[in-house]
């Protein structure tokens, strides 16, 4: 029979784990559950800054094109 091997990832899996959820849990109860950043909200804030760079671009681009247009 041979012996299982040894897994040595699984302490620093299991001590990130654990402090991922500490974490968590103080931020909920500081900050409140509905303050506590999370993926989907930087996903959001992510696509609006987009969006708001993109409508700066056009509008530079459309001011450009008016002086152009002034020579």
């Amino acid at each position: 029979m041979k012996p299982a091997p040894i897994d040595l990832a699984s302490g620093p899996r299991a001590v990130v784990a654990t402090a991922a959820d500490l974490l968590y849990r103080v931020g909920c109860s500081v900050l409140g559950a509905d303050r506590v950043p999370t993926a989907q909200a930087n996903a959001w804030a992510a696509v609006c800054a987009n969006q708001e760079r993109a409508r700066e671009r056009d509008e530079l681009q459309q001011l450009l094109s008016d002086r152009a247009l002034l020579r």
